[in-house]
C-alpha cells in the first residue's frame, strides 16, 4: 500500500488556487485522509496532471518526455502505429504519460493522410454510403475517439471530403457512442464541422480570422475546439516563403472570438517529431507555451488551466482525472510560483506524479 501526504500547498480549485492545506493520497488515488510518508510542498501550488489534447505519438520517449513536464494525459490525434499505440495504451507505466487515440482519422480519397502521412487507402471514405464501412473498421481497432480530417478546396488538390459524407461519418460514430473530433483549420471547414455535429474541433485558422457570429455559434452548438496555436506559429516560423493571406494574428483573434462568445476551449499542441507533420512540435514542453498563448488570446490564466485540466477531462470523458478532489486519479504537477498572477510558472516544475509515483526529475 503507498500512502503519503503532500503538505503546505495552495491546490487549484479549477477558478482559482486555494489556501494552503495538505492533500492525501492512497494508493494513486487523491484521498480526504491524511497520512503516511510526508511530503513537503513549500507553500507551493498544486495542480491536476494537465492534459494535452492533441498529440502524435511515435514513441514512448514522447509519452516520458511529456510526464517530466507535467503532462500526465496525451490524446493522439493520429498514427500509423496504431497497434505499437494501442499497446502503450493498455499497458500503463507510471513512467510515461497515459495515453488515449484516435487510430486512423478519416480523409479524402488522395487525402494527405493517404498521400504524405503514410495511411492506408482504406483511410478515405468515398462518400456518405461509405461512412458505415470506416466507422465500422476503426471500432475493430479499439479506438478511444474518432477524427475526421477536413481539407480546404484548393487549386490542383484532390476533393475535400464533402459535407454530406462529413455529416455521415459523424452520424454513424454517434451511434457508435465515439466523440467525433475534425480537423478544421479555416471558417468554411469550421461550417461543416458544425453542421455535421462534431464534438470537437481542432485548430485555429491562420488564413482567416473566425467571425463572431460563427464563434457564437460555435459556442451555442456545444462543440469544443482546440485551438493548437502553438502549432500554427511553428508552421509559419518554418515557412520558406510564407504566403501573405497566412498570419498568426488570425489564429489569435479567432481564439479570442472563440473566447469572447463563451465557447468550450481546451488546450493542444499538435506536439509531434517532424516529417510528415508540416513543422515539428516538442512533446510535454509546448504544452506550457500553449498555456501562454491561450493567454495572449484573451484567457485568463485560471481558465486556461482549466482548459488544461478540469475541461479538457469533462470534454474527453476523463471523469476519474483532470481536478484535485478526493477519489481522483493522483495526476499531480506542483509549481513554485502562482501561475494564477504568471502563467509562465508553469514551467518551473517542482514535482510530478502520476497515479500517485513521482515522475523522474
Amino acid at each position: 500500500m503507498s500512502r503519503f501526504t503532500i503538505t503546505d500547498v495552495h491546490p487549484f480549485t479549477g477558478t482559482t488556487f486555494g489556501p494552503l492545506t495538505s492533500v492525501g493520497v492512497e494508493n494513486g488515488v487523491i484521498t480526504d485522509d491524511v497520512g503516511g510518508e510526508v511530503v513537503d510542498g513549500r507553500g507551493g501550488y498544486l495542480l491536476p496532471g494537465l492534459i494535452d489534447t492533441h498529440v502524435h505519438i511515435g514513441h514512448a520517449d514522447e509519452l516520458a518526455a511529456g510526464l517530466r513536464w507535467g503532462v500526465t494525459t496525451m490524446l493522439d490525434m493520429g498514427t500509423t502505429r496504431w497497434d505499437d499505440l494501442r499497446a502503450l495504451r493498455e499497458n500503463e507505466s507510471d513512467s510515461r504519460s497515459d495515453v488515449r487515440g484516435v487510430s486512423y482519422p478519416a480523409c479524402a480519397v488522395r487525402g494527405r493522410a493517404v498521400r504524405k502521412m503514410g495511411f492506408p487507402a482504406s483511410t478515405a471514405v468515398r462518400g456518405p454510403s461509405d461512412a458505415a464501412r470506416w466507422v465500422a473498421e476503426r471500432l475493430r481497432q479499439d479506438p478511444d475517439h474518432l477524427k475526421i480530417v477536413l481539407e480546404d478546396r484548393l487549386p490542383f488538390q484532390p476533393k475535400p471530403l464533402s459535407p454530406d459524407t462529413v455529416a455521415a461519418i459523424v452520424a454513424e460514430a454517434h451511434r457508435a457512442t465515439k466523440l467525433v473530433v475534425v480537423h478544421a483549420a479555416s471558417p468554411q471547414a469550421y461550417t461543416i464541422a458544425l453542421d455535421a455535429g462534431a464534438d470537437v474541433i481542432t485548430h485555429a485558422p491562420i488564413g482567416a480570422t473566425l467571425s463572431a457570429g460563427l464563434a457564437g455559434r460555435v459556442a451555442s452548438s456545444g462543440t469544443a475546439v482546440s485551438p493548437t496555436m502553438v502549432m500554427m506559429r511553428t508552421i509559419l516560423e518554418t515557412l520558406p516563403l510564407k504566403p501573405k493571406r497566412l498570419d498568426f494574428g488570425h489564429t489569435l483573434a479567432s481564439t479570442a472570438a472563440l473566447h469572447e462568445a463563451g465557447a468550450t476551449i481546451v488546450l493542444g499542441t499538435d506536439a509531434n517529431a517532424g516529417k510528415p507533420s508540416p513543422a515539428a512540435v516538442a512533446h510535454g514542453s509546448a504544452v506550457h507555451e500553449e498555456l501562454a498563448l491561450l493567454v495572449e488570446a484573451g484567457l485568463g490564466p485560471a481558465d486556461a488551466l482549466a482548459a488544461a485540466t478540469s475541461r479538457a477531462a469533462a470534454v474527453f470523458g476523463l471523469d476519474d482525472r483532470g481536478v484535485i478532489a478526493a477519489g481522483k486519479r493522483a495526476d499531480l504537477l506542483l509549481v513554485a510560483r502562482d501561475p494564477v498572477r504568471d502563467i509562465t510558472a508553469t514551467r518551473d516544475v517542482v514535482r510530478v506524479w502520476k497515479r500517485g509515483v513521482a515522475a523522474p526529475r
